[in-house]
């Protein structure tokens, strides 16, 4: 990994996150409305809006954060982790799940394959340290990387009214950084030092700690305060100030997690296939994850790989590096290569985390075993591989794939649902400093158009100009998002706009926003398509989060050579059907490729 720069060295260069014209986004914003509302409720919202333009209180808030703005190098960026911290629900609902498919090597045991990623893992820790890890770039420009720093050594602590996210990591200029990892195995807690005088630890040294807290944790701890950290927020910040406000221990205890590198599991379950252990990183036991931690990564009986991690901290793709690192130097060498370092040095005895509980306590730990139990019954995920074409085919139509699956996914809620979905879709914001991401809402007029032109059976020759309106104006909102100027985290600032200007005293009103089209559209978290795309990486992490609302679905992909590879997730009930829309999806990527962009 020689490189000239380092990797943050061109953190101050990167350009302030702009703020978006007032005037541009609830244009914007109106636009988006036209397919989901009548038309008298498109008037009556243009109204409020334009009245708000115009206003002293619309005005008022705009040059609050034009103030924020001209003050900082991102106005957006303590309101966005409030905008994780302050959710109360579960981290269940709240965490990302994900699977490491190049980690698995067939013959090589469970404990081999978590020795070998927890040092791989720890080497990637080490590169971080030393500055060492190549700066992202893309179309020739430099990324923020300011989410490389966040990936190890920080948890999300449980606090009311908002959580705090602590960071313990450090790079070697700054100075120490804690090296130790948590280790769980049903349900005890270990602490594992990685690194001695200095040096990493050899995966055969870590290797002889795992079989060591193997041999040691053979009886399932049903007791174990790991069931809590799945708890709504609020219950679990109370519980955790009650352990540590009159036990010195519980206190060093909860440093020793919330400060570790990462937290890794030794699980004595099986799955059978892909869509089973997706939905296990998440929802496969209440003794497998400290949900709190920055990334818990759990193998399987027959080393088979996912993990769980927390959301606040940073995005999907930032996080899938490491993973994908570690997984890539396993791959290279997969023989556990215990002669070399046979003897070199004595490796530490992993510790024992013990927390002194009350029978309250207890009581609480089984409540957490219910409601976590309660939660999965009732959560689908699916893993589903496309076939039919993938990058190639669209590179060579000089095509963005991601727009093609965008407006299919459209195409399968409205076959499943007779209705259409405002939709949620990740654009990245990392050309900016501390840059993470905004909302595309890829529901647009023109994708509206040419989905009636499908319900009517429109010509080819009409099907096909009306899927390229749509095409071109989504590819414009992903790049006006991507430039910050999307609408979602703009009026997300006008909202703590107008409450730190109450706290001043100064009462204004956002009658737009307070009006039914908000939510309608998706506003409040009521996406009914939550999407994300998750890269190129062929035989890389991909993962998912639970879906925005109950009546919604998440669908999140990645584009290979020439397949496609979605993860979907939704609730069982009444309001959605899992196999119904994975067979419309597939109906509709055929439609598209096989009508729309033959002789194309």
């Amino acid at each position: 990994m020689k490189m000239a720069e380092s990797t943050f060295s061109h953190q101050e260069e990167l350009p302030d996150l702009p703020l978006p014209d007032l005037e541009d986004t609830i244009d914007k914003y109106l636009k988006s409305l036209i397919p989901i509302i009548t038309k008298e409720e498109l008037n009556d919202v243009t109204n409020l809006a334009k009245e708000f333009t115009n206003s002293e209180s619309g005005q008022r808030m705009q040059n609050f954060l034009k103030l924020k703005s001209s003050t900082s190098k991102n106005w957006l960026e303590d309101w966005w982790y409030d905008a994780y911290t302050t959710n109360r629900e579960s981290l269940l609902t709240q965490n990302m799940g994900a699977i490491i498919p190049k980690s698995f090597i067939p013959n090589c045991s469970q404990v081999g394959i978590a020795s070998q990623i927890i040092h791989h893992m720890m080497t990637y820790w080490s590169l971080v340290r030393q500055e060492k890890i190549e700066v992202t770039k893309s179309r020739g420009t430099n990324w923020d990387m300011y989410q490389v720093y966040n990936l190890f050594n920080s948890c999300r602590v449980p606090a009311l009214p908002k959580d705090n996210i602590e960071r313990y990591f450090r790079t070697d200029v700054e100075g120490t950084c804690p090296s130790h990892v948590i280790i769980l195995c049903n349900g005890h807690i270990w602490r594992m030092e990685t690194v001695l005088d200095g040096q990493l630890i050899s995966t055969s040294g870590i290797k002889h700690g795992l079989e060591y807290i193997k041999a040691n944790s053979t009886k399932a701890d049903e007791n174990t305060i790991v069931k809590l950290t799945t708890l709504g927020r609020d219950t679990w910040a109370l519980i955790r100030e009650s352990l540590i406000v009159n036990s010195s221990q519980n206190l060093e205890n909860v440093n020793t997690i919330e400060s570790a590198a990462f937290s890794l599991t030794l699980s004595d379950d099986f799955v059978e296939n892909d869509s089973e252990l997706m939905k296990y990183s998440i929802f496969g036991s209440p003794l497998n994850t400290y949900c709190d931690k920055n990334l818990n990564i759990i193998v399987l009986r027959d080393g088979k790989t996912c993990l769980q991690a927390e959301h606040g901290n940073v995005d999907a793709i930032s996080l899938f590096a490491p993973c994908d690192f570690a997984a890539d130097q396993l791959q290279d060498d997969p023989k556990l290569n215990d002669e070399t370092f046979q003897n070199n040095f004595s490796t530490p005895t992993p510790e024992r985390v013990e927390f002194l509980l009350t029978g309250s306590v207890s009581s609480q730990i089984s409540e957490a075993e219910r409601n976590f139990f309660a939660l999965s019954s009732r959560t689908n995920v699916n893993v589903y591989h496309y076939s039919n074409f993938g990058a190639t085919y669209c590179k060579k139509r000089k095509l963005y794939a991601d727009t093609i699956i965008q407006i299919a996914l459209q195409m399968a809620y409205l076959k499943t649902h007779n209705k259409l979905a405002p939709t949620y879709e990740t654009a990245s914001t990392r050309k900016f400093y501390h840059g993470r991401t905004e909302t595309v809402r890829s529901l647009t007029p023109d994708l509206a158009n040419y989905l009636e032109a499908c319900e009517n059976s429109a010509t080819n020759e009409t099907l096909k100009t009306l899927f390229f309106d749509a095409y071109n104006s989504h590819n414009s909102l992903m790049d006006a998002a991507r430039e910050g100027k999307g609408i979602d985290r703009h009026f997300l600032g006008l909202r703590n706009a107008q409450s730190a200007l109450k706290s001043y005293g100064e009462d204004h009103e956002i009658p737009f926003l307070d009006h039914s089209s908000f939510a309608a559209s998706g506003g409040n978290g009521n996406f009914l398509l939550s999407t994300s795309f998750l890269g190129y990486n062929e035989e890389g992490c991909f993962g998912y989060v639970v879906p925005m609302c109950k009546d919604g679905y998440g669908a999140f992909y990645r584009i290979n050579a020439i397949s496609l590879t979605f993860t979907l997730s939704n609730y069982l009930d009444d309001a959605t059907n899992g196999d119904e829309f994975r067979e419309n999806l597939e109906y509709s990527l055929d439609f598209i490729k096989n009508v729309i962009l033959t002789n194309e």
